[in-house]
């Protein structure tokens, strides 16, 4: 029996089988652990690109949101400011000048660009009757304003 094995050694060592064998399971770990480092390096390499992608998305989204917190600032200011003219505009109804002002005549204007002269929209060309009263004390406060006295002259 033990001629029969060592024939069999003899037979299998010199051709290599039992070295092949051998050889085939350690290439058979080398290779799976080579395997598996490419995929590890390939999700590491995907992770970074993501990484790097959302840092550059989230840079951008910062200063999309400075942007539009300067707008809706500035979006205040404009609507505070309309809010102001339209009160004023609003107030010229209880001016007692308001036939004869200028802002009034100003903000009554056609927009249409058309026409080189500008005429009030809507409105047709009056003739205001003055009280002579109230005209002469305007007159004698002018008077006085730019002289430092007023004329008592009748």
């Amino acid at each position: 029996m033990t001629d029969t094995i060592l024939q069999m050694l003899q037979w299998a060592i010199p051709s290599g089988g039992i070295g092949a064998a051998i050889a085939w399971i350690a290439n058979r770990k080398v290779n799976a652990a080579k395997e598996n480092k490419s995929i590890h390096d390939t999700y590491k390499l995907m992770y970074e690109d993501v990484s790097k992608e959302l840092l550059i998305t989230q840079k951008k989204v910062d200063d999309n949101t400075q942007r539009v917190e300067a707008l809706n600032q500035e979006n205040s200011k404009t609507r505070r400011a309309l809010n102001r003219l339209s009160r004023a505009i609003e107030a010229i109804q209880l001016c007692p000048y308001r036939d004869n002002c200028p802002v009034n005549g100003e903000l009554s204007l056609s927009l249409d660009s058309s026409d080189d002269t500008k005429e009030p929209a809507g409105a047709k060309k009056r003739q205001h009757r003055r009280q002579p009263d109230h005209d002469k004390a305007v007159d004698d406060a002018r008077r006085e304003s730019r002289h430092g006295t007023a004329d008592t002259a009748p």
